[in-house]
């Protein structure tokens, strides 16, 4: 469900939930890391105020901060939420207040709903909003590829959306692709390039300095079965440069239909 259709060059993406029973609501970033969580406070009367809206405010009035701290003027709000049953006009007014477009996105089982069940109050970090604030320059003139989603987010559609996966690999598949794509100084030139950053050495050397994106890495590439490598074995089968089939064909084309700047590129901003 999209309230707003322009395109600015910022955006921000966040998830969030309400539990009526707990009496609590959460907000996560894109890859379900928490930003804030706590109590829903009463109304007026004394009632437990409505979760799903006030968890929708909670991401809006960061999104906003996130913003201002970045030092820019607009940017586009992608707001991860669990049910359509919102007061969407009031979302829409509260973005516009923020110098936000706002996307809104039903996805019940989205990674804020875990943290609605912690105990006590996370209050969010303005030393890191920043980081919440990514640059995107949109695909144009793309023939068959949907010219609304970056680069990153058709990369993950190519994986997570043939497929039945769990919400947890969709995560890590997101957190991957990200830590592949933005990975410094510059997007992947071509889908070989992808392949070969899917590797936890080399992403650790391209991160290094960024605790956040390292953080990341370490969840990825734990444990005996680790995540990352499932994660490669998924994208090289998908793309899988040897083959002439259409899907693969279409992978690859993500990476060859690009001017300068790159079609597709998105970018995390460096912290202030």
């Amino acid at each position: 469900m999209t309230i707003q259709n322009e395109t600015p060059a910022r955006e921000i993406t966040l998830a969030v939930a309400g539990d009526i029973v707990a009496g609590t609501f959460a907000v996560t970033d894109r890859y379900g890391r928490p930003l804030c969580y706590g109590p829903l406070g009463h109304n007026p009367g004394g009632e437990l105020v409505a979760p799903a809206i006030t968890a929708a405010l909670h991401g809006i009035r960061l999104a906003a901060q996130a913003r201002t701290a970045a030092g820019v003027a607009h940017a586009r709000l992608r707001l991860l939420i669990p049910s359509r049953l919102v007061d969407a006009r009031r979302l829409t007014e509260a973005a516009v207040a923020g110098a936000l477009d706002l996307d809104l996105v039903v996805e019940p089982d989205n990674p804020a709903h875990a943290w609605c069940a912690t105990y006590g109050r996370l209050e969010w970090d303005p030393t890191t909003v920043t980081e919440l604030v990514e640059y995107v320059v949109r695909p144009a003139g793309l023939d068959d590829i949907d010219d609304t989603l970056p680069l990153r987010d058709a990369l993950e559609s190519l994986v997570a959306d043939r497929s039945a996966l769990p919400t947890d690999d969709r995560h890590a598949i997101a957190a991957l692709v990200h830590l592949a794509v933005d990975a410094p100084p510059t997007p992947p030139r071509d889908a070989d390039e992808f392949l070969l950053r899917l590797d936890a050495g080399w992403l650790g050397a391209a991160w290094e300095g960024h605790d956040l994106e390292l953080s990341l890495l370490d969840t990825l590439a734990r444990g005996a079965n680790p995540m990352l490598s499932w994660c490669e074995l998924m994208f090289i089968t998908t793309l899988a440069p040897w083959s002439g089939a259409e899907p693969a064909v279409h992978g690859r084309g993500l990476f060859t239909r690009a001017g300068a700047p790159r079609a597709g590129m998105a970018r995390t901003l460096p912290r202030s």
